[in-house]
This record gives C-alpha cells, structure tokens and sequence, in this order.
C-alpha cells in the first residue's frame, strides 16, 4: 500500500477532491486516514495557498467585458451576461430582452424615441412591458420599404408595439427605402412632411438601433431579403467599401458615409446629424456585426451600447 507524507497528503488530497471531484470519504479511504483528517488536510491547503478559491458572482465578468469596452471606446455599455452553452438564438432574445428593459429606464414623459426598425428592433419590441408615461412620442428612422410595399406591415406591426408600451404617439416613416435617383430623393426631403419626420428624428432624446453589414458588397437584411437593390448597387458597396449600415446608410470601415454613393439614392438618416441625439443606443448580437460595429464606434455613432457576452470577447479580442 503506497504511504503519504503530510506534505504530499495534503497536495493529493486538494487534487483529489477539488480538480478530481472525489468525496471525502473516497479520499480517506485512498489515503487511508479518516474523514475528519481529510477536512484538516484541505483546510491546510487552503491556509497554505496550495488551493486558492475565487467566488464568481452570476455576471461579474460580463461587468468586467462592460467596463473594459467603455474603457476603450468611450461608450456606455451593457454586457449581457449568457450561459456558457448558449445558442445563437438564445444570445439575440436575451440581448434584446435587456435592451428592452433599458429603454423602459430611459424613456420618460415628454420623451421621443427614435426607432430604426431590423431584426433586432422586432426582437426588442416583443419584450417591451408597458410604462405609465405621458406625452412620449415614437419616431421611425428608416423606410418603409420599396414600391411593392415590401416591410410596410412588418415596420407598422413593430411601431404599434413601441408606441403601446410607452402609450405614445407614433410617426411612421412614409419614405420607401431607397429611390431611383439622387435628386429624387433631394425632392423628397423637401416635402413638409418628411422634413418634418427629419426633423423630429434629429431632435430625438433616445435613438436606438442596430447595425446591418455588408460583405463584399451583399447588405444584410432587411435590404437583400426585401429585394431593394441591384446588382450594381452591390458592385457599388462593394468598390466603395461599405462595411455596414445604421437604418439604411451605409458606412465604410472608419465610419465614414460621404465615401458611400448609394447613400444618394438612400432615405436613411443623415448619421452627422444623429450625432445631436443625446442617447444613441446600439444593441448588437453576433459575431459576424464585429467589423460593422467597430466601424460604428470608429463613427462616433454610439453613445450607449448593448451586447452579449460571447460578442463583447469577439470585439475586445480581434484574433477571436
């Protein structure tokens, strides 16, 4: 039978039961003393620092990933804390479930919210409870959708939900997504209802939003699926280095619009001009708005951010 010294008894039995996960009596019995030596030998471990135990609060290092994010880029931000196993579905619903109940914080009486309907948006606006607040209004940043009416029903569905949560009334955006034409578009914007829209946009206390991404050229939805673009405005994206957008303008890799010339053709929002709005809250889920995102930050386009835990590690790390 193989024997211990008093040193070596207290390593194996720290090995045993904290990395092994055996029980006490198990490693009496292995090291043939009793259970109440075993406890004796583990306490002493621990007073010796052979075993040190550090106690982690359920997000503490989803606090961590938020100061550090603010640390860098100079935004306030959320980590939303995850299971370790969690599915990419279950990372976007808590996300937006988290966004949901800052909006509810932050959205007060006499308040307009500016929305930028997407998938996450819609995500957002299933887990809005309702908040007893007066004369709040709700503003949609970007179109409705193209000639064939594509997105109308899914922006006006989204808006009625922000509008009930908050008892507010609600200004839909009557402008389709993109035109033909720059001076289209330059007409447009001379019309005293969109210019008034504009305007109440741009004179927003809350905008919030996310970011869509463009690879090599391909938007992501809602522009692809809704087939509001060609492919010569890809080949355009694409030469002209757009990364992403914010609610249908597009931006390249520092952030910049004025490089983008779809943006003529776009009734997205002017992004310089959003700047004014005090509280401008992104809420990103998933790996793949990495590159979007941080040109997004590069933009100066976010004050408050919102992201889950698995994209936070992506975004500190860029090996990840």
């Amino acid at each position: 039978m193989t024997s211990f010294s008093q040193d070596d008894r207290g390593l194996r039995a720290a090995v045993a039961y904290y990395l092994e996960g055996k029980t006490m009596d198990a490693i009496a019995r292995e090291l043939q003393v009793s259970r109440a030596t075993v406890s004796r030998l583990l306490a002493r471990a621990r007073a010796e620092g052979i075993v040190e135990i550090t106690v982690f609060t359920p997000g503490a290092q989803a606090s961590c990933l938020s100061t550090e994010l603010r640390d860098r880029h100079g935004v306030e931000t959320l980590v939303v804390p995850l299971p370790k196993e969690s599915s990419v579905e279950e990372r976007h619903a808590r996300t937006a479930e988290a966004a949901a109940e800052v909006l509810r914080q932050v959205v007060t009486s006499d308040a307009v919210l500016a929305v930028a309907w997407g998938t996450m948006t819609q995500a957002i606006s299933l887990h809005l409870r309702p908040k007893g607040v007066t004369n709040c209004y709700v503003v949609q940043v970007n179109g409705m959708g193209n000639g064939a009416g594509i997105g109308v029903h899914y922006a006006h569905a989204l808006m009625d939900r922000f509008g009930r949560a908050f008892g507010a009334r609600v200004q839909e955006n009557p402008l389709p997504l993109f035109l033909d034409s720059a001076r289209a578009v330059a007409m447009l914007r001379m019309d005293r209802l969109v210019s008034r829209v504009t305007q109440t946009i741009e004179n927003a206390d809350v905008f919030v939003f996310s970011v869509g991404t463009v690879t090599e050229g391909m938007p992501s939805a809602p522009h692809l699926y809704g087939n509001y673009l060609g492919d010569a405005d890809y080949a355009s994206l694409h030469a002209d280095g757009a990364v992403g957008d914010i609610a249908t303008t597009f931006f390249d890799g520092d952030g910049c619009s004025d490089s983008i010339r779809l943006n003529a053709r776009s009734t997205g929002p002017d992004l310089e001009a959003l700047r004014s709005v005090s509280r401008r809250i992104c809420v990103v889920s998933g790996v793949h708005k990495i590159e979007a995102l941080r040109a997004a930050l590069a933009g100066a386009y976010i004050t408050d951010l919102i992201i889950d835990e698995h994209t936070a590690h992506a975004l500190l790390d860029p090996d990840r």
